[in-house]
C-alpha cells in the first residue's frame, strides 16, 4: 500500500516513481493516467469532521413534541369546552328540605368534576382521621398500662410468665380434633 500511495503523484507527469532504500526508480507509464481533477485527492485538506451524535436531542424533541399533542393540546380543548359551553355555577338559594353535595360547593365544571369523580368526601376523610385518633390513643392507653404492669411485677418480683399470652383457637381446636381421631384408631376412649 505504502508503494502504491507513493506512486499516485507520479502519475500526472507520466513517469511512476518507486522510492527504496536503494535509491529511486523511475519507468515511463505505458497508459495513459487520469486528468488530475479525477483522481482521488489524498490531501489533508479534505478531512471528515467528527461531531457528537445528535440522536439523544432529536429523540428528547420528539418525546416532547408527542407528549404535547398527546396531553396538553386534548387538555387545553377540554378545558375550553368547558369554559364555553357549561360555565360557571352560578349561586342560588337552596330549598328547605335539601342537602348539597360536596361537589355543588365548587364554582368550575372541571373542578366539581374532580370533587365528584376522584376526591374523596370531606366527612368520609373526617371520619377517617377520627378513627386514626382513637386507635392511636387505645394504643396509648394499652402501652401505659403494659408500662405500669412491667413496673408492678418488676416491684413486686412476681414470675414473668404469668401474663397472658394470646393463643390461636384454631390450633386448639385442631389438636382436639386429632387427639379424637387417634383415639377412635387407636380403640381407647
Amino acid at each position: 500500500m505504502v508503494v502504491m500511495s507513493l506512486m499516485r503523484p507520479a502519475l500526472g507527469q507520466g513517469l511512476r516513481t518507486i522510492s527504496l532504500r536503494c535509491g529511486i526508480v523511475a519507468c515511463r507509464v505505458q497508459q495513459k493516467s487520469p486528468p488530475l481533477s479525477l483522481a482521488r485527492q489524498m490531501g489533508s485538506h479534505n478531512r471528515m469532521q467528527v461531531v457528537p451524535s445528535r440522536f439523544e436531542w432529536e429523540r428528547w424533541k420528539n418525546d416532547v413534541h408527542f407528549y404535547v399533542f398527546l396531553g396538553l393540546v386534548p387538555m387545553g380543548l377540554l378545558i375550553t369546552y368547558c369554559n364555553l359551553f357549561i360555565g360557571q355555577a352560578e349561586l342560588a338559594d337552596i330549598p328547605e328540605d335539601y342537602e348539597p353535595m360536596p361537589w355543588e360547593y365548587h364554582k368550575g365544571p372541571i373542578q366539581r368534576f374532580f370533587v365528584k369523580y376522584i376526591y374523596e368526601y370531606p366527612e368520609k376523610q373526617y371520619e377517617r382521621t377520627l378513627h386514626l385518633l382513637w386507635e392511636e390513643g387505645e394504643k396509648r392507653k394499652m402501652r401505659i398500662l403494659d408500662k405500669k404492669v412491667r413496673a408492678l411485677m418488676h416491684d413486686r418480683q412476681d414470675y414473668k410468665g404469668w401474663y397472658y399470652t394470646p393463643v390461636d383457637k384454631a390450633r386448639i381446636d385442631y389438636a382436639k380434633k386429632a387427639q379424637e381421631e387417634w383415639d377412635e384408631v387407636k380403640g381407647t376412649s
